[in-house]
């Protein structure tokens, strides 16, 4: 079994905007090791979002090769895609917008378990919902409140026990903390590396912040106009970045390091 669960190979993302291309990602190869965390850095427009969604299968206009688990991601059919959707799930930036307004948490879960057939009657996928809900440190109470009733800490917890509860092993965390005070990001992104930690999850971090990513991530690279400038473990490429690309971003870190 390869140390690798996640392989990239010259993925391009090209958009039209009128009668203009945009490559939106040009030729990145990365990977990301079972059971780590990958941090994806750069400034907005850098090509971030579109190789997240790229690698997920959620974007049109993409060559390339993605290799998830040996398997070439862009070659499945209907059923395989719907299999490695179950085990690579996508975190979005707006906790509030992820999560159906007339669903409470609890069911917002049940739901989700008994579409993928992971639950064979509503209490069963009630409890399971419950259990889903402590693993991301939700007392079981919360499954009765709907998304406006929850903080947004509380709402991104539940989309987190959403994306786990079908068996994800990989999870694409796009910005999942913008939107959240200083110190609810550092308890979502804490409770990210204890998942990782506890449960053997590999993740992609996407963000612009290197202070974080020098708590959490693992390894790191660093984008630009949709290249790949600087990568690494995220230890030496922060103590010594060499691309000047990467000395700026470290001097424009804000202090949300300091609440981690």
């Amino acid at each position: 079994m390869s140390a690798s669960l996640l392989e990239v190979e010259n993925l391009r993302v090209t958009y039209r905007a009128g009668r203009r291309k945009v490559e939106a990602v040009r030729g990145v190869s990365l990977e990301v090791a079972r059971g780590r965390c990958l941090g994806v850095v750069g400034e907005s427009g850098s090509g971030k979002s579109s190789l997240a969604r790229a690698i997920l299968a959620l974007e049109d206009g993409v060559s390339g090769r993605v290799a998830f688990d040996g398997r070439e991601v862009l070659k499945l059919d209907r059923a395989g895609l719907a299999a490695f959707r179950r085990r690579a799930q996508m975190v979005f930036q707006d906790p509030l917008g992820s999560l159906n307004p007339r669903l409470k948490a609890g069911a917002a879960l049940a739901e989700v378990l008994r579409v993928h057939g992971l639950a064979a009657s509503g209490a069963e996928a009630a409890r399971q919902a419950a259990v889903w809900l402590e693993t991301v440190g939700l007392d079981a109470a919360y499954a009765g409140r709907f998304p406006h009733e929850l903080s947004g800490g509380q709402r991104q917890r539940v989309n987190l026990a959403r994306a786990l509860c079908v068996g994800a092993e990989f999870l694409v965390a796009d910005e999942p903390v913008s939107a959240l005070d200083v110190s609810v990001q550092a308890q979502i992104l804490n409770l990210l590396k204890s998942l990782q930690e506890r449960r053997g999850i590999a993740w992609m971090l996407i963000g612009h912040d290197l202070a974080v990513m020098r708590h959490v991530a693992d390894d790191v690279v660093v984008m630009k106009a949709g290249e790949i400038v600087e990568r690494g473990p995220a230890a030496e490429v922060l103590a010594r970045p060499t691309h000047p690309y990467t000395r700026e971003l470290l001097a424009a870190a804000p202090n949300v390091e300091k609440a981690l």
